[in-house]
């Protein structure tokens, strides 16, 4: 299965590998005082097409524009966190980082994603700074929020209580997500038209790799399997009303606009200790406020930055 796969990969290289040869150097942005040339975004494509070959199906222009806005997105976070920290591109940790990477790309060793990555010109140390980079971006917005964390132990004790008493199965959502941050509501009109032409067309993870400005972009917006205790009322609303391969229209959060998407779904026996059941979605929560202050904080320092097209 693993060699078919790269030599999926390989057509993929053959194919599209003319349309990213560039010889002449060009300067493409400046952030701040950072240059990124049309080298660094042909690197960027190679990284954004290995974790995601899916992205193959983009013309050469969606592609590069793709990688462009992943590569800025990046930098910018990058010279915020300088601001605070020294960054160790050599961290410990970076192993589990790498493998929780190539583990959704069904790639089952460090080894066997070396040999993949190659297939990309990268390799292990490559992955393992931009993992770093977005492990500190991570760090620095938990110790910017953490006091602003709002975890009603109680609260979400009872909801759990009352979700699952007197149930034998619970319902389980894979779904993926777009996250949108438009100006307004013309612009978001506009961003979900263009979606729902994109979706029908070339699918839903190509859509999310495109438009959606949260993490889950890069790996076609997938999120994994969630069940009712894990999401909000509204969410859960949303979702018990979609049908497998439909999405909803755009959902109001904190950070933006959220479009869900039901990749499959599936009834489970509940055999749960509700005590550690009560201590994982905590923890979601926890990772679902932080990940909205971070669109949000990232947004206010983007604002913020010189950026330069050249």
């Amino acid at each position: 299965m693993y060699k078919l796969f790269l030599l999926a990969i390989l057509f993929i290289k053959f194919s599209l590998g003319y349309v990213y040869a560039e010889d002449e150097y060009k300067i493409i942005l400046k952030i701040d005082k950072k240059i990124i040339t049309n080298f660094d975004i042909q690197k960027e494509t190679e990284y954004l097409l290995a974790l995601n070959p899916n992205l193959s199906k983009l013309s050469a222009v969606q592609l590069k524009k793709v990688s462009k806005q992943s590569l800025k997105r990046e930098v910018i976070k990058e010279n915020q966190i300088l601001k605070f920290y020294s960054i160790d591109y050599d961290a410990p940790g970076v192993t589990e980082l790498t493998k929780s990477l190539y583990s959704r790309l069904n790639i089952n060793t460090e080894q066997e994603f070396d040999e993949y990555l190659l297939k990309f010109n990268l390799d292990l140390k490559d992955v393992g700074r931009k993992l770093i980079i977005e492990k500190t971006w991570n760090q620095l917005i938990y110790e910017r929020y953490k006091d602003q964390l709002n975890i009603d132990e109680e609260k979400i004790r009872k909801t759990l209580s009352d979700n699952l008493f007197g149930l034998e199965t619970q319902t389980n959502f894979l779904i993926s997500e777009i996250l949108l941050n438009p100006k307004s509501q013309l612009e978001l009109n506009n961003d979900y038209n263009n979606i729902k032409k994109l979706i029908n067309e070339k699918g839903f993870k190509i859509a999310a790799s495109i438009h959606s400005i949260s993490n889950t972009g890069k790996n076609g917006g997938e999120i994994g399997w969630v069940n009712k205790n894990e999401v909000s009322n509204l969410i859960y609303k949303e979702l018990s009303n979609l049908k497998i391969n439909e999405f909803s229209a755009p959902i109001k959060i904190a950070s933006g606009f959220l479009i869900i998407y039901l990749n499959d779904l599936r009834e489970e026996k509940i055999e749960i200790n509700q005590e550690d059941e009560l201590l994982r979605i905590i923890a979601i929560e926890k990772n679902r406020q932080l990940n909205q202050y971070s669109n949000i904080y990232y947004k206010k320092i983007e604002m913020q930055t010189f950026v330069n097209e050249e």
